[in-house]
Protein backbone atom coordinates (compact mmCIF):
# COMPACT_ATOMS: atom_id res chain seq x y z
CA UNK A 1 0.00 0.00 0.00
CA UNK A 2 1.34 3.44 -0.94
CA UNK A 3 2.39 5.48 2.08
CA UNK A 4 0.27 8.58 2.58
CA UNK A 5 2.14 11.82 1.90
CA UNK A 6 2.85 13.83 5.03
CA UNK A 7 2.42 17.57 5.38
CA UNK A 8 3.79 19.95 8.00
CA UNK A 9 1.38 20.55 10.86
CA UNK A 10 2.57 24.15 11.19
CA UNK A 11 2.50 27.06 8.75
CA UNK A 12 5.88 28.70 9.31
CA UNK A 13 9.29 27.72 7.98
CA UNK A 14 11.64 25.09 9.41
CA UNK A 15 14.01 27.90 10.35
CA UNK A 16 11.25 29.59 12.32
CA UNK A 17 10.46 26.29 14.04
CA UNK A 18 14.06 26.08 15.23
CA UNK A 19 14.06 29.70 16.40
CA UNK A 20 10.73 29.36 18.23
CA UNK A 21 11.84 26.09 19.78
CA UNK A 22 15.06 27.57 21.14
CA UNK A 23 13.18 30.59 22.50
CA UNK A 24 10.51 28.54 24.26
CA UNK A 25 13.06 26.15 25.75
CA UNK A 26 14.84 29.16 27.28
CA UNK A 27 11.57 30.19 28.96
CA UNK A 28 10.98 26.61 30.12
CA UNK A 29 14.40 26.48 31.78
CA UNK A 30 13.65 29.79 33.44
CA UNK A 31 10.44 28.28 34.82
CA UNK A 32 11.80 24.79 35.45
CA UNK A 33 10.56 24.65 39.06
CA UNK A 34 6.96 25.23 37.94
CA UNK A 35 7.27 22.70 35.09
CA UNK A 36 8.62 20.04 37.44
CA UNK A 37 5.26 20.07 39.20
CA UNK A 38 3.82 18.61 36.00
CA UNK A 39 6.55 16.00 35.54
CA UNK A 40 8.34 18.00 32.86
CA UNK A 41 12.00 18.32 33.82
CA UNK A 42 15.23 19.79 32.54
CA UNK A 43 15.94 16.40 30.95
CA UNK A 44 12.82 16.85 28.80
CA UNK A 45 13.97 20.30 27.72
CA UNK A 46 17.42 18.93 26.90
CA UNK A 47 15.91 16.09 24.86
CA UNK A 48 13.75 18.51 22.87
CA UNK A 49 16.71 20.79 22.21
CA UNK A 50 18.78 17.82 21.07
CA UNK A 51 16.07 16.89 18.55
CA UNK A 52 15.98 20.47 17.31
CA UNK A 53 19.78 20.52 16.90
CA UNK A 54 19.75 17.22 15.00
CA UNK A 55 16.96 18.54 12.79
CA UNK A 56 18.99 21.69 12.14
CA UNK A 57 21.97 19.57 11.04
CA UNK A 58 20.04 17.51 8.47
CA UNK A 59 20.19 18.45 4.79
CA UNK A 60 17.29 20.60 3.64
CA UNK A 61 15.18 19.99 0.55
CA UNK A 62 16.95 22.89 -1.17
CA UNK A 63 20.24 21.00 -0.82
CA UNK A 64 18.70 17.76 -2.05
CA UNK A 65 17.16 19.57 -5.02
CA UNK A 66 20.56 21.03 -5.85
CA UNK A 67 22.10 17.56 -5.92
CA UNK A 68 19.25 16.28 -8.07
CA UNK A 69 19.62 19.22 -10.46
CA UNK A 70 23.37 18.68 -10.79
CA UNK A 71 22.89 14.99 -11.53
CA UNK A 72 20.23 15.79 -14.12
CA UNK A 73 22.57 18.29 -15.82
CA UNK A 74 25.30 15.63 -16.05
CA UNK A 75 22.76 13.19 -17.50
CA UNK A 76 21.56 15.72 -20.08
CA UNK A 77 25.15 16.48 -21.11
CA UNK A 78 25.80 12.78 -21.60
CA UNK A 79 22.64 12.46 -23.70
CA UNK A 80 23.85 15.26 -25.97
CA UNK A 81 27.25 13.59 -26.22
CA UNK A 82 25.52 10.40 -27.34
CA UNK A 83 23.47 12.31 -29.93
CA UNK A 84 26.65 13.83 -31.33
CA UNK A 85 28.30 10.41 -31.58
CA UNK A 86 25.23 9.14 -33.45
CA UNK A 87 25.37 12.15 -35.79
CA UNK A 88 28.99 11.30 -36.63
CA UNK A 89 27.76 7.94 -37.91
CA UNK A 90 24.65 9.30 -39.62
CA UNK A 91 26.72 11.87 -41.55
CA UNK A 92 28.32 8.88 -43.25
CA UNK A 93 25.06 6.97 -43.62
CA UNK A 94 23.48 9.79 -45.63
CA UNK A 95 26.41 9.66 -48.05
CA UNK A 96 25.55 6.03 -48.86
CA UNK A 97 21.77 5.88 -48.42
CA UNK A 98 19.50 8.68 -49.51
CA UNK A 99 17.70 10.39 -46.65
CA UNK A 100 14.19 8.97 -46.51
CA UNK A 101 15.14 5.67 -48.11
CA UNK A 102 14.22 2.42 -46.38
CA UNK A 103 17.83 1.73 -45.41
CA UNK A 104 18.25 5.23 -43.97
CA UNK A 105 15.00 4.95 -42.02
CA UNK A 106 16.19 1.72 -40.43
CA UNK A 107 18.49 3.81 -38.24
CA UNK A 108 15.47 5.67 -36.78
CA UNK A 109 17.28 8.96 -36.16
CA UNK A 110 14.82 11.38 -37.82
CA UNK A 111 13.80 12.95 -34.48
CA UNK A 112 17.14 12.47 -32.74
CA UNK A 113 17.32 15.95 -31.19
CA UNK A 114 13.84 15.62 -29.65
CA UNK A 115 14.01 12.03 -28.41
CA UNK A 116 13.42 11.34 -24.75
CA UNK A 117 16.13 9.57 -22.79
CA UNK A 118 14.36 6.22 -23.00
CA UNK A 119 13.98 6.52 -26.77
CA UNK A 120 17.57 7.69 -27.17
CA UNK A 121 18.82 4.56 -25.43
CA UNK A 122 16.94 2.42 -27.94
CA UNK A 123 18.16 4.55 -30.85
CA UNK A 124 21.77 4.22 -29.75
CA UNK A 125 21.55 0.45 -29.67
CA UNK A 126 19.71 0.37 -33.01
CA UNK A 127 22.23 2.62 -34.77
CA UNK A 128 25.10 0.36 -33.74
CA UNK A 129 23.22 -2.75 -34.83
CA UNK A 130 22.17 -1.37 -38.24
CA UNK A 131 25.56 0.26 -38.87
CA UNK A 132 27.22 -3.10 -38.31
CA UNK A 133 24.77 -4.60 -40.81
CA UNK A 134 25.83 -2.03 -43.43
CA UNK A 135 29.40 -1.70 -42.20
CA UNK A 136 31.12 -2.65 -45.46
CA UNK A 137 29.30 0.03 -47.44
CA UNK A 138 29.67 2.67 -44.73
CA UNK A 139 33.35 1.94 -44.22
CA UNK A 140 34.05 3.51 -47.62
CA UNK A 141 32.78 6.81 -46.20
CA UNK A 142 35.02 6.68 -43.15
CA UNK A 143 32.97 4.69 -40.66
CA UNK A 144 35.19 2.96 -38.10
CA UNK A 145 34.48 0.34 -35.49
CA UNK A 146 35.58 2.66 -32.70
CA UNK A 147 32.81 5.11 -33.66
CA UNK A 148 30.24 2.42 -32.97
CA UNK A 149 32.06 1.35 -29.82
CA UNK A 150 31.89 4.96 -28.60
CA UNK A 151 28.11 4.99 -29.07
CA UNK A 152 27.83 1.78 -27.05
CA UNK A 153 29.92 3.19 -24.20
CA UNK A 154 28.04 6.51 -24.14
CA UNK A 155 24.72 4.69 -24.22
CA UNK A 156 25.69 2.56 -21.22
CA UNK A 157 26.92 5.64 -19.33
CA UNK A 158 23.66 7.46 -20.09
CA UNK A 159 21.65 4.49 -18.89
CA UNK A 160 23.54 4.54 -15.57
CA UNK A 161 22.99 8.28 -15.22
CA UNK A 162 19.25 7.93 -15.89
CA UNK A 163 19.05 5.42 -13.05
CA UNK A 164 21.13 7.72 -10.86
CA UNK A 165 18.73 10.64 -11.45
CA UNK A 166 15.75 8.47 -10.59
CA UNK A 167 17.48 7.35 -7.40
CA UNK A 168 18.23 10.95 -6.45
CA UNK A 169 14.55 11.85 -6.98
CA UNK A 170 13.44 8.90 -4.84
CA UNK A 171 16.00 9.71 -2.13
CA UNK A 172 14.85 13.32 -2.09
CA UNK A 173 11.22 12.26 -1.67
CA UNK A 174 12.09 9.90 1.17
CA UNK A 175 14.33 12.43 2.93
CA UNK A 176 11.71 15.15 2.61
CA UNK A 177 9.04 12.95 4.18
CA UNK A 178 11.40 12.00 7.01
CA UNK A 179 12.17 15.68 7.55
CA UNK A 180 8.46 16.48 7.76
CA UNK A 181 8.00 13.68 10.31
CA UNK A 182 10.83 15.04 12.47
CA UNK A 183 9.57 18.62 12.21
CA UNK A 184 6.03 17.60 13.15
CA UNK A 185 7.30 15.61 16.13
CA UNK A 186 9.28 18.62 17.36
CA UNK A 187 6.30 20.91 16.87
CA UNK A 188 3.96 18.51 18.69
CA UNK A 189 6.24 18.32 21.73
CA UNK A 190 6.87 22.07 21.66
CA UNK A 191 3.15 22.83 21.60
CA UNK A 192 2.50 20.41 24.46
CA UNK A 193 5.12 22.10 26.64
CA UNK A 194 4.01 25.59 25.58
CA UNK A 195 0.41 24.86 26.51
CA UNK A 196 1.64 23.66 29.90
CA UNK A 197 3.53 26.92 30.28
CA UNK A 198 0.40 28.89 29.45
CA UNK A 199 -1.62 26.91 31.98
CA UNK A 200 1.02 27.58 34.64
CA UNK A 201 0.80 31.36 34.26
CA UNK A 202 -2.71 31.97 32.91
CA UNK A 203 -4.06 33.29 36.21
CA UNK A 204 -0.95 34.84 37.75
CA UNK A 205 1.39 36.40 35.16
CA UNK A 206 0.23 37.72 31.81
CA UNK A 207 3.75 38.43 30.53
CA UNK A 208 4.96 34.92 31.25
CA UNK A 209 1.74 33.49 29.79
CA UNK A 210 2.48 35.38 26.57
CA UNK A 211 6.00 33.95 26.51
CA UNK A 212 4.50 30.55 25.69
CA UNK A 213 2.18 31.60 22.87
CA UNK A 214 3.06 30.04 19.51
CA UNK A 215 1.42 31.75 16.56
CA UNK A 216 0.82 29.18 13.83
CA UNK A 217 1.06 31.71 11.02
CA UNK A 218 3.39 31.95 8.01
CA UNK A 219 5.60 34.45 9.82
CA UNK A 220 5.24 32.83 13.23
CA UNK A 221 4.09 36.21 14.50
CA UNK A 222 0.71 37.46 15.72
CA UNK A 223 -0.85 38.00 12.30
CA UNK A 224 -4.19 36.70 13.54
CA UNK A 225 -5.78 35.40 16.70
CA UNK A 226 -4.68 31.79 16.22
CA UNK A 227 -2.59 30.45 19.09
CA UNK A 228 -1.84 27.03 20.52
Amino acid sequence: MKKKELFRSFNFSDGKLVAIGKEKIAYMRRDKIEFEKYGITTANFDALEEEIDKFLDTATDIEKLGTQTDTTAIKDAKAEELRQAIRVVMTRVVLVYEEGSSNFRKFGTETLSKQLDSDLLITGKRVVRVANEFFTALETKGLKADMLAKITVLREELEDLIVDVRLKIAERDIDQQERVEKANAIYETLVKYAVTGQNIWVSTDVAKYNDYIIYNTVSGEAEDETTV
